[in-house]
Formats: C-alpha cells, structure tokens, sequence
C-alpha cells in the first residue's frame, strides 16, 4: 500500500471515529442540540444543567471509551500477532479474568485501593497468562495447539471468574459500587481511574510503535528472525509485557469487556493486513471507535434506562466473530 493510500486509509478511519465522537456527545437519554455542546466546551456554566452534562457525564464517559477501547484492540493485535493465533485476546487468555480477580481480592483484603489497584491487576493478568501458557503446554499433542492454548485460557478464565465470585459473595456489600466494574461497564466517573492509567497506555503505545518492525520480522520465524538479527526472546517478552500492560490498565479502568481485543484486529486485518504500523494505528482508532458505538447503544436503546456497555459488546462482539468465522471457513482460510 503506498504512503498515500495509507494516509487515506488513516485519515478515513479518524473521520469516522470523528462522527461517533459527535454522535456520542450528542445523543442520550435527550438529544442536545449542537450548539449547546459548543456552549458547554467554551463557555462553561457549573449552573446550566445541560453543560453539566456534556462535560460531566457524557464527555467522560467518551474519553473512558476511546482509551479502554484502543488499549484493548492494541493488546489483541499485539497477542495475536506474536502468537500468530487469531482466537487470542486479553480475554480468551485469561489475563482480564485474572485482573479483575485479584483486584476484588485487594479489595476484599483491603490492601490497595484507587490507581494502586494495577499493580494486583497487573499482577493477576500475569499470574492468569503463566497458566495458560502452563496448561496449554500439559494439553500439548491433544490437538490444533492454536486451539489448545484457547480452551487452556477458557479454563483459566472461567477459574478465575468463578474465584471472583465465591470472594464477593462473602461480603456482597463491600462490592456494591463495584457490580459495573465487575461486569465490565463504563460509568460517569471511571474517568477518575482514567487519570493515572493514561500515560502508561500511551507510554505502551509508543513502545509498541518503536517495536513494530521487530515484531513483523517474528512472523517470518525465530530462525529466520534470528538470522536478521532480532532478539526474539526479548521482542516477544516486551511484546508481551506492553499487551498486558494495555489490557490491565483498561480493566483497571472499566473492568472486564470482552470482545474488543478479538475482534478490531480481525476487522483490520481485513482491510490492511496486520505489518507495519498502519495496522497499530487502525487498531487503536478501531478500538476507539467500536466501544464509542458501544456506549452509544448502550445510553439510546432503552433511554432513559442506561444498559450495560460489557452486555452490548458480548451481544454485537460475538455476532460479528461469528459471522468473521463463518466467512473464513467458507473461503477455506483459517482464523
């Protein structure tokens, strides 16, 4: 694809993200006309209930959207392209399941609370990818390994689910303003946790883009990639360490949503294949643009009743994975 194919293609992409963004601010429980959000962006009335609003609720909730949603479609771009396994994601590999468990029990134990609660979800998302990586090695030669190390993640996964839940269960009310976060949604005040997440996810975006290069040269081979002279233990590991830092910073921000991280790459894969930093960059605005829509659907399906975002993308997330499936098993190529 030539540079300004690409530049097209970037500049295409950041338009639509563009529209959602306008779409989000304006639709609600109540339409707003769009000079009133002007009014509320450039002058400002703490008094005009309409201003609070757009500011305080619907622009948050935005900004909290764009960054959990390309956090999560980079760390699946990143996972399934060093796996080269395109049913892996921070959720098939057990690495939000783990998160979200570890921080329920920092709470429950009461040991870190507010943007120190990464560093257990950072944690958990380890601890959850290590037995993966372990069962799916003791289910080795039980069939397709791509296939393997998912059902070894669905395991996981579900372990951790389930743990999750025994420890809520004994105290139920210490997790009463968490039931959003646990079941994966964006709220009107998530963009407090937001605040300390931001620039580690932009500091991994970065990391990410500088080892692009590298990264593509794995596709070839660790022979091969060795033989150019890349560092393939250290390329995978910083990889690896820069997705699970995204998909822990979003959980620590929204919780638990799947299907973003599985899907966006897919979708890009399509259109631009996934070399080259034009297929990180689409992923990122892709992300941002698919849980924008999400949250969209989620305040204007049953306005003035909010639905839960992580609902919305199982629902919307699962049609279009399975519909991508079908369409590859049809054509005879592999997902």
């Amino acid at each position: 694809m030539g540079r300004m194919m690409r530049v097209v293609v970037l500049c295409g992409a950041a338009a639509v993200l563009a529209a959602l963004c306008a779409l989000h601010l304006w639709l609600g429980a109540a339409a707003m006309d769009f000079s009133t959000i002007a009014d509320a962006f450039f002058a400002y009335d703490p008094k005009n209930y309409s201003h609070v609003v757009v500011i305080k609720q619907r622009l948050t909730r935005l900004v909290v959207a764009l960054y959990a949603g390309g956090a999560l479609a980079v760390s699946g771009y990143l996972l399934q392209k060093i796996m080269q396994n395109g049913l892996v994601s921070p959720s098939t590999l057990g690495i939000s399941a783990g998160a979200t468990n570890f921080v329920v029990l920092s709470v429950y134990l009461g040991w870190l609370g507010g943007a120190w609660q990464f560093l257990p979800a950072l944690l958990g998302g380890v601890a959850a990818l290590a037995m993966t990586f372990g069962l799916s090695n003791l289910l080795r030669g039980q069939g397709d390994r791509r296939l393997t190390l998912v059902l070894a993640g669905a395991m996981i996964g579900t372990l951790f689910s389930s743990l999750t839940t025994f420890v809520v269960s004994l105290d139920a009310d210490r997790f009463t303003t968490l039931i959003g976060w646990l079941i994966g949604n964006i709220g009107n005040f998530d963009y407090v946790a937001l605040i300390p997440m931001a620039p580690l996810g932009v500091v991994a975006i970065v990391a990410a883009a500088f080892a692009a290069r590298a990264v593509d040269v794995l596709m070839l081979g660790d022979d091969q990639a060795a033989v150019m002279g890349v560092n393939v233990r250290a390329v995978y590991a910083v990889t690896l360490l820069i997705a699970i830092v995204l998909a822990v910073s979003a959980v620590t921000v929204v919780g638990p949503i799947g299907f973003v991280g599985l899907v966006v790459p897919h979708i890009v894969r399509i259109f631009v294949g996934d070399t080259g930093r034009l297929a990180l960059w689409l992923n990122l605005i892709g992300g941002a643009a698919v849980l924008t829509a999400a949250d969209i659907l989620a305040r204007v399906a049953l306005a003035p009743r909010v639905m839960n975002v992580g609902t919305i993308m199982g629902l919307a997330g699962g049609t279009i994975f399975l519909v991508l499936v079908l369409a590859a098993a049809r054509r005879g190529g592999r997902i």
